[in-house]
């Protein structure tokens, strides 16, 4: 009879555990979600295309160094 009753009692911590443990990966990935809707997208996407581009030019010409492309003092402000 105790022994059943210590298991059942374990149990329950097991499971309360649980339950704590999937109520902070739910707030986590609330976090997460709430943090990428406030990325500014636009701002990256031409970003991203300026160093794709410079990726490219520099791939197309198989050269390190100097690919013609206009100095960082031109870059436009962030």
């Amino acid at each position: 009879m105790a022994t059943s009753k210590k298991q059942e009692t374990s149990n329950i911590d097991i499971e309360e555990r649980a339950v704590r443990a999937f109520e902070k990966i739910g707030t986590s990935l609330e976090n997460i979600q709430d943090w990428m809707y406030e990325l500014d997208t636009k701002g990256w996407s031409e970003r991203m295309e300026w160093y794709l581009n410079e990726f490219y030019m520099i791939a197309k010409a198989k050269t390190i160094g100097n690919t013609g492309r206009p100095d960082k003092s031109n870059e436009r402000p962030q």
